[in-house]
């Protein structure tokens, strides 16, 4: 069904119900809402919410390029009653930075998300999922796993960890810690939320905080440790104009966008492939096409759905003015299906010819700095689970109940046997 189709056979009114990304459901199959909103009001109003809601793709990659009128603005405000330590870790991170200054910050970190060093990282990624799954060890008969558990969280959060240089011994705390903090970057988490992430936060700064004076000490002592915590300790010793709280909010970053985000991906690349088994048996036929797998995955089921911004002046987008100081949500996940970029949208399709057009990774000074590590993790999981087993279906899905990482806490997949994957046509 077509994205028009799929408008005029949905029920919901934009006009008269305003649409909520918070209403009940709405997020779980947040897509028949935005093909309502693409044909018949593109640049929506929520009075009740106070926000606009954009959704062709012309307009959400107008604003997201645009850093002058559409800023970032007053996002930390949401964290001003939190403590310290979460105001670093969150409410001053990258994702609340405008340019210049996200500029900056995301320059120090992106030198250790050069190609070069991101490709080099492949084989310990191997490795690493490698020893994941043969602790999973599946049955010949088949039976069923959490995919969360087993591959898709512990996978990324042990390249993050190698990345950092987390010792080993201190990575099930720094599990526990990053479980906690990553859902108060919602805005107004539940109150235990709340407290559990705040505590969780000055446990990791506290932690973060000896680690950094501990690479300062071995490295005034001759020893270089391996690690990105290293690296960063010695561009501040050699003068780069960056504080020891800068320091942990980068580390921070790297956690929630190093971890989760690519959490989600995998299972969600996981769930289109069986939604598409002639692009799943593509997959087996022609390896080369592993290349483009994380960004139509992307692009199909984005983890971030929708970016929030702020308008600096008046704006006027597709005939509809947007007043200065008015919130602006930018909906990535129904520019990614609009059938005016890409042809057959609700479609998963691996040899789309303009597959890098997707907003998944952002866009301009925003673009992702691990989007090149996210491919190749997204690349070695599926590439090595296929070789393992043969997926069969999703028979429980648990959406996760973040307002701005869409994607499962719970994945219950069944498998039919180990080995080589097998045709879907035998």
């Amino acid at each position: 069904m077509g994205a028009g189709e799929q408008a005029d056979r949905f029920t919901f009114d934009p006009a008269r119900e305003g649409f909520d990304p918070s209403a009940p459901g709405v997020m779980d199959d947040p897509y028949p809402y935005y093909a309502v909103l693409r044909e018949r009001d593109p640049v929506h109003h929520n009075g009740r919410l106070g926000m606009y809601f954009l959704s062709r793709y012309d307009d959400v990659l107008a604003a997201a390029r645009d850093h002058t009128r559409f800023v970032r603005g007053q996002q930390s405000r949401y964290y001003d009653d939190f403590g310290p330590a979460a105001r670093i870790l969150v409410g001053d991170s990258l994702f609340t930075k405008d340019p210049p200054h996200h500029g900056r910050l995301k320059g120090v970190i992106g030198r250790a998300f050069t190609r070069t060093r991101v490709d080099a990282l492949r084989p310990r990624i191997e490795e690493l999922c490698r020893g994941l799954l043969d602790e999973l060890d599946p049955r010949p008969g088949g039976s069923r796993f959490d995919l969360v558990r087993a591959l898709s969280q512990p996978l990324p959060f042990l390249v993050i960890c190698e990345i950092l240089g987390i010792p080993t011994d201190d990575r099930d705390d720094f599990q526990r810690w990053s479980a906690d903090v990553v859902p108060i970057i919602d805005p107004f988490p539940r109150p235990a939320v709340k407290a559990r992430g705040e505590a969780a936060c000055t446990a990791m700064v506290d932690y973060l905080m000896l680690l950094l004076y501990d690479r300062r000490r071995m490295l005034r002592a001759g020893a270089r440790p391996p690690g990105l915590l290293t690296s960063l300790v010695e561009l501040a010793e050699g003068g780069e104009q960056i504080s020891s709280s800068e320091l942990i909010m980068l580390c921070g970053t790297l956690v929630i966008a190093g971890i989760e985000t690519v959490t989600n991906l995998i299972c969600c690349t996981v769930r289109a492939l069986l939604e598409h088994p002639i692009q799943l048996e593509a997959l087996r036929l022609h390896p080369e096409l592993y290349a483009n797998l994380a960004d139509e995955a992307l692009r199909y089921y984005p983890t971030g759905q929708y970016t929030p911004r702020e308008t600096a002046e008046n704006v006027v987008l597709s005939g509809t003015s947007i007043p200065s100081g008015s919130r602006v949500v930018l909906l990535r996940g129904s520019a990614n299906r609009d059938g005016r970029r890409f042809a057959n949208p609700d479609e998963f399709d691996l040899r789309r010819p303009n597959i890098a057009d997707h907003l998944g990774f952002g866009d301009g000074p925003t673009f992702c700095i691990g989007a090149g590590l996210a491919r190749i993790e997204v690349q070695v999981a599926i590439r090595q689970l296929l070789e393992r087993l043969t997926p069969v279906r999703i028979t429980r899905w648990v959406q996760r109940p973040s307002k701005l990482i869409w994607g499962p806490g719970e994945v219950e997949l069944e498998y039919a046997c180990t080995g080589l994957y097998r045709s879907v046509r035998t």
